[in-house]
């Protein structure tokens, strides 16, 4: 039996790994890219941007507010 948690992500929520790690914006998210769709942006300990693909499965949302 296998169960899913659905989440809602949307371009411009903060989202983190969930095993954690920086506070990542989601910059980006292309449907016809299945494994990774969610593109994030973060920057690092020395300022400097970053950014990769992700899956849903992998983030969750922040509740930042704002």
């Amino acid at each position: 039996l296998t169960i899913m948690k659905v989440i809602e992500i949307n371009v411009g929520d903060v989202v983190q790994l969930t095993s954690g790690g920086p506070r990542m914006t989601v910059d980006r998210i292309d449907h016809s890219y299945c494994h990774q769709p969610i593109r994030c942006i973060w920057f690092n300990k020395t300022d400097e941007l970053k950014f990769s693909q992700f899956s849903h499965e992998i983030l969750k949302v922040l509740n930042i507010v704002k």
